[in-house]
């Protein structure tokens, strides 16, 4: 059996994002899939020449976003 969560995004980024979390080889995978266009007329004109700090914020907030849902999976 799969869970899922999703949300969708509005404001500086609009657009949704999902968490599926499915059974695999005898524990459970974490799916991530997210969509998202910018709206805020800085951050696009800022989008190519801001792009390793970009990516650099979004790893380093992926990289603690992991932290609560792994917690939480080791404690079920």
């Amino acid at each position: 059996m799969s869970r899922t969560l999703e949300a969708e995004t509005s404001g500086d980024l609009d657009g949704w994002t999902r968490w599926t979390v499915v059974p695999h080889r005898g524990g459970s995978r974490v799916v991530h899939e997210q969509e998202a266009v910018v709206r805020k007329a800085l951050l696009r004109r800022l989008a190519v020449p801001g792009r390793l700090v970009f990516r650099a914020d979004h790893a380093l907030m992926m990289r603690a976003g992991r932290r609560g849902p792994r917690a939480w999976l080791e404690a079920v």
